[in-house]
């Protein structure tokens, strides 16, 4: 690693630790939800550092504990993950040059914050002649800074809820504390037009189909938030103030 990747690794670790609280509080409550669900000791330790998607997690467990069928959890994991593809495509675009196996890695390692800080960044992706040209990889070893610091206080999070799930009282209403962190660290983001329409779609959704099992209007309003956000990112730029 050169002193210029060293530094871009760096620059985007401390860009990622400024949502520190965000990221522990959530990491938090899912590992205390795990620990109080169906799953051992060893099941909720193994799906905090392998599966590594908070909401997937969460959208899971009462499926796990109805014991439906694995195919089942599957489809609504892949489901309530679909924002993925979407962070997928726009990345791609910036990082088509290098291996698979490293593009990947950054895909897996890839979450919320660290996709929307990234496109913040670096909104315009390189041309085919500036990729050949990009021998330091400084974007990449950016995200890479990113990522590390996020799976870090995740891991952190989680994990503290589930080895001391029971001795933290349901009164200290960690669920709305971290709710609360997300919106402060959301907000600022909705800069664009599609942003803010794909929230209010997604608040609007996810209210009118609450009383769905297995917490079915999440998923529901993700994919509404989906299609709306790409249906007012291609309208003209005049026309959705």
């Amino acid at each position: 690693m050169t002193p210029e990747q060293k530094q871009a690794f760096i620059e985007g670790f401390k860009e990622m630790s400024k949502t520190g609280i965000t990221i522990l509080t959530w990491g938090l409550v899912t590992g205390i939800a795990m620990a109080k669900s169906t799953l051992t000791l060893y099941e909720a330790l193994a799906m905090s550092l392998f599966v590594f998607a908070g909401v997937a997690q969460l959208a899971s467990l009462p499926l796990i504990a109805a014991g439906l069928p694995v195919w089942m959890i599957l489809v609504t994991t892949f489901m309530v993950n679909l924002r993925f593809v979407i962070f997928s495509l726009g990345l791609q675009a910036h990082f088509a040059y290098l291996p698979a196996w490293r593009r990947v890695l950054l895909g897996y390692c890839t979450a919320d914050f660290s996709y929307l800080f990234f496109v913040r960044r670096y909104p315009t992706p390189p041309t085919s002649t500036e990729q050949k040209a990009n021998t330091k990889h400084l974007q990449m070893y950016w995200l890479m800074g990113m990522q590390v610091s996020n799976w870090t206080l995740w891991q952190i999070g989680s994990i503290t809820g589930i080895v001391f799930a029971h001795q933290i009282p349901n009164s200290w209403g960690l669920e709305f504390a971290g709710a609360i962190a997300l919106v402060a660290i959301i907000v600022p983001m909705l800069d664009r037009a599609s942003a803010r329409w794909a929230a209010v779609t997604a608040a609007a959704v996810a209210i009118m189909a609450y009383g769905l099992p297995f917490r079915l209007n999440i998923l529901l309003a993700i994919i509404a938030a989906i299609i709306v956000g790409m249906k007012t990112d291609r309208s003209p730029k005049g026309l959705i103030p």
